[in-house]
């Protein structure tokens, strides 16, 4: 299973390979604006935001036309990313083999290492220094972890419908390369629809999960924070 979710990730970085760590399409530009605008400003002033540069001539009351689900999740990462102070940490030469890695470059699995990890002591396969990510590349990158995190949850709801392991690993492989999934949460694709997926997947886990017996009706609980989450992120939970 964390096989096929390193590879869930990594398919979904094909853009980052070809084009660099940027945002891509009409919807992904203003979320990420949007994002950074929270950054800057703070979550009081976001839900106060009237940006004239939406919605011309009139503008948008952004604050009460989105759902910021997703924003808040990337500024939350961002933030606790920029607490961290660099790290520095050694790859063992057993992960470079099983990623087909060779010492000396600076690649993994055929992209160019992003920025944030550009900060090199010595050549890949020795120590390497993390730096804090920006907020565009926290935006970038969300859609490919949350397709990772979303094929981790529907593989454990194929384990919890079925009672089997294998059956799991067989649906996280195959949500892993789905097409329809891939579209809408590969890197750059900042939008919506990347982070509710992973949020519709950990609810219907979770209240499955707390049907199983009388005492595990706490995991009900994280089922409704997962169903709010996901409402907050994306307006299609009304269908």
């Amino acid at each position: 299973l964390l096989y096929f979710c390193y590879w869930a990730y990594d398919i979904r970085l094909y853009p980052v390979k070809d084009f660099g760590p940027i945002i891509h399409e009409f919807d992904p530009w203003f979320n990420y604006r949007a994002a950074q605008y929270l950054a800057d400003n703070g979550l009081t002033r976001f839900f106060q935001w009237y940006d004239y540069m939406s919605w011309y001539p009139l503008g948008r009351p952004v604050g009460t036309t989105i759902y910021p689900g997703m924003q808040m999740t990337s500024v939350a990462i961002w933030h606790v990313l920029k607490g961290i102070s660099p790290q520095t940490f050694k790859i063992p030469k057993y992960v470079l083999r099983w990623l087909g890695i060779p010492k000396d470059t600076k690649e993994i699995a055929g992209f160019q290492i992003p920025e944030w990890l550009q900060k090199l002591e010595v050549p890949f396969g020795g120590k390497r220094t993390i730096a804090p990510m920006s907020v565009n590349d926290v935006c970038v990158y969300t859609s490919a972890w949350f397709g990772s995190v979303a094929t981790v949850f529907l593989a454990l709801l194929a384990v919890e419908i079925s009672g089997s392991w294998n059956v799991g690993v067989i649906a996280g492989a195959m949500f892993s390369i789905m097409p329809a999934h891939i579209m809408r949460s590969v890197a750059g694709e900042y939008d919506n629809e990347c982070v509710a997926v992973a949020a519709i997947c950990s609810t219907f886990f979770f209240y499955l999960r707390s049907l199983r017996s009388p005492g595990a009706w706490p995991v009900g609980v994280l089922a409704g924070l997962s169903y709010a989450y996901m409402v907050a992120a994306w307006g299609g939970f009304i269908f």
